[in-house]
């Protein structure tokens, strides 16, 4: 499955003006809620909140993808912020995090949670796409970013 297909720039916010590693969880999964996307807010809430008790998903280089598998949902999911400032999202590098992919995958779909978090790792690992999508100045034009990195990695 493309991004193109799963990630709209409706579901993108820019800027995200947040203050707490919790705050941006909630808000992205708020905006998944709000687009009619998830059903269970609360659930997906904790299946993000859990996820991350067990490690931070603050994987380093301003780098954050929260995520978590939802038993009531039948596709997967995805929500991006760009936060000019940056968040302490607990990250490896203890740098703060300003790119956020939060992921919510069906349980019984654990190959394709796997296989979208290296799909996005691979892809922000990449110091132009980071730079690229620090540099956008809209939803539209991080979305078409991502696309674009998409088919390099």
């Amino acid at each position: 499955m493309q991004l193109s297909e799963m990630l709209d720039p409706a579901l993108i916010i820019y800027p995200l003006e947040v203050e707490t590693k919790s705050d941006v969880i909630v808000t992205l999964i708020d905006l998944l809620h709000s687009a009619g996307k998830i059903h269970n807010p609360e659930q997906a809430k904790q299946a993000v909140l859990q996820r991350e008790e067990l490690m931070s998903t603050g994987v380093g280089r301003g780098v954050a993808l929260p995520h978590g598998k939802c038993p009531d949902i039948e596709e997967v999911f995805v929500a991006v912020g760009v936060s000019q400032r940056g968040i302490d999202f607990d990250a490896v590098d203890e740098q703060p995090a300003q790119i956020f992919v939060l992921l919510l995958t069906p349980e019984k779909y654990p190959s394709k949670h796997l296989k979208l978090l290296s799909k996005f790792s691979r892809m922000l690992n990449t110091a132009k796409c980071r730079e690229e999508i620090l540099q956008a100045k809209s939803p539209g034009a991080i979305a078409e970013i991502l696309y674009r990195y998409e088919q390099l990695v």
